[in-house]
């Protein structure tokens, strides 16, 4: 019965979004905590030569170069569906909505998902976070493997990463909530 009712919990936090991005969103949250618990066990520094790593680090770099053309089609598919105007609001100076739900949030309610609101503005940001991870990572690879170290273009890599990382907890944390507050109203 408890397990019936998790799925039916997961079911109801993905259920607005099309098959794919489902798909993709779950491939993408797997690669990405792959990524994370492979980045701990990696011992790259600035002076490290990219024929020193160890297989670890060659896992963390090949799994991210893998991790882009797939992360590029689900950004392609979510902004098909939500478009740009409703993720990056602000680009345009459109925080109206940003500001209802942050008066929500402030009365301790969760704010309902809306076009141009801060969770649609959350997950644009969260994307551009994992974007800019992959194809920092990506610079870095090509640069190191060809030369043998890169050491700025590493340090920008691992500063772009924290975007990330934060975004994945706290997007999860939040997933979390919502689901928390789904399993009570169904009491």
């Amino acid at each position: 019965m408890a397990l019936s009712r998790v799925k039916e919990g997961v079911d109801e936090l993905f259920a607005a979004l099309p098959k794919s991005e489902k798909v993709l969103h779950a491939l993408i949250l797997v690669w990405v905590l792959a990524q994370i618990i492979t980045s701990n066990f990696m011992h790259v520094h600035a002076d490290t030569l990219w024929g020193s790593i160890n297989l670890t680090a060659k896992l963390h770099a090949y799994g991210g170069l893998c991790l882009l053309p797939i992360t590029l089609v689900f950004v392609y598919r979510v902004i098909k569906r939500r478009t740009i105007a409703d993720m990056y609001p602000w680009l345009s100076g459109n925080i109206n909505q940003i500001k209802q739900d942050i008066k929500v949030i402030s009365t301790l309610r969760l704010p309902e998902s809306q076009p141009a609101g801060l969770a649609a503005t959350v997950e644009g940001l969260g994307l551009l976070a994992l974007v800019l991870a992959l194809l920092t990572g990506a610079i870095w690879y090509l640069v190191a493997s060809n030369s043998g170290s890169a050491p700025q273009l590493l340090e920008i890599h691992k500063t772009s990463v924290g975007l990330i990382e934060t975004y994945f907890y706290a997007h999860g944390g939040m997933a979390l909530l919502h689901y928390i507050h789904w399993w009570r109203n169904k009491e």
